[in-house]
């Protein structure tokens, strides 16, 4: 029983990391090869669910267009050199480098993990991470955090420059990633964990498909289907779960980071379940080969009292987000590309508020 114990939370971890990987659907979907048979993949019409998406309709009303971006700045030197032991840019920044933010004081014992979904796509070199993620366990207080980050971002990257967030994993590995996180955030990074889009489908689907409770209803359309959701729980397989982390055509990221929170919980609840302890051992040996990680079975070992605690009171995952609220946008002047300039009053209070211990 040990045994299966330890497996099901190597299993859960990984599973948690998985929905990190659903960053361009569309893509695969035009490819061909060996993946794009798995995304194609039907739903089953004779599936039990608790309720399930209505057929093709006219789409909901077109949400606003996002704020008009604000003015773009001339270029200017950084004044002074802020970024302390930290790496210095090696490239010139369009605007000032602001000072690093000091290390948050988390509770004694957490253990934070970044969730890196990357887009690289089979025999293909280079990739982004469009997806940013982080896992934050608080075992003392029984508690987990889940933070998104928007890739669009625009944040300094130690060692390189000011940029999007998602680009700090191809130029410099999760290393990088780290580092940007602490300078930029307080946040220390102890373990990550990167993994491709193409096995999601298959992850959620051998374990029976995962009920996801939704918070905020949606109409789009992905992979040539119509799909509608209100508020509720709704049954779904792995290409109904991937359809529904990604579609965007009229909503934006900030809504993709709730729903892939969503599927997030969703996939916590199903390997929690009988079900998905009876299958542990194949689980892990299936999925060890799909993820990209610092993290060793020992690693994992230490935070099975904190899934035993989280499983029967999931009130204390709190789900956050960089939201909308948080930033601006803002074109850069060199590049001429549009990012999310952040608004770090706002972010700090976040990050001192569900962050740090308290006194």
């Amino acid at each position: 029983m040990f045994q299966d114990r330890r497996l099901l939370l190597a299993t859960l971890i990984i599973l948690l990391f998985m929905i990190g990987a659903c960053t361009n659907i569309a893509s695969l979907l035009m490819s061909g090869g060996a993946a794009s048979n798995a995304l194609m993949a039907t739903l089953d019409p004779a599936a039990t669910a608790t309720a399930t998406p209505f057929g093709p309709i006219e789409a909901t009303v077109t949400p606003p267009p996002p704020p008009t971006a604000t003015a773009t700045p001339l270029a200017t030197p950084t004044s002074v050199e802020p970024w302390g032991n930290f790496p210095a840019p090696v490239e010139p920044s369009a605007i000032e480098i602001r000072r690093p933010l000091t290390p948050l004081n988390v509770p004694q014992g957490t253990v934070n993990i970044m969730i890196l979904g990357s887009d690289q796509r089979p025999y293909e070199y280079g990739h982004r991470t469009d997806t940013m993620m982080l896992l934050s366990l608080d075992p003392t207080n029984g508690k987990a955090t889940l933070l998104s980050f928007p890739r669009d971002l625009y944040v300094f990257i130690p060692g390189w420059r000011m940029d999007r967030i998602n680009t700090a994993d191809p130029n410099g590995g999760p290393e990088r990633v780290a580092q940007t996180l602490l300078y930029n955030f307080g946040l220390e990074v102890h373990h990550w964990v990167r993994v491709n889009f193409w096995d999601f489908i298959q992850a959620v689907d051998t374990l029976g498909g995962i009920d996801v409770k939704i918070d905020k209803g949606l109409s789009d359309e992905c992979g040539g289907i119509q799909w509608r959701y209100g508020e509720g729980t709704y049954h779904m397989d792995g290409f109904t779960a991937l359809c529904y982390v990604r579609m965007r055509h009229v909503t934006g990221d900030f809504d993709r980071m709730r729903r892939q929170q969503e599927v997030v919980l969703g996939i916590f609840n199903r390997v929690l379940s009988l079900d998905g302890l009876a299958r542990a051992p194949e689980l892990y040996t299936q999925f060890q080969s799909m993820v990209e990680t610092d993290m060793q079975l020992n690693d994992i070992l230490g935070l099975i009292p904190l899934a035993a605690r989280l499983s029967t009171d999931l009130s204390q995952i709190s789900r956050l987000e960089i939201g909308v609220t948080m930033g601006e946008l803002w074109r850069v002047p060199y590049s001429g590309a549009s990012v999310i300039q952040p608004k770090w009053e706002a972010i700090e209070t976040l990050l001192h508020e569900h962050f740090e211990a308290s006194e």
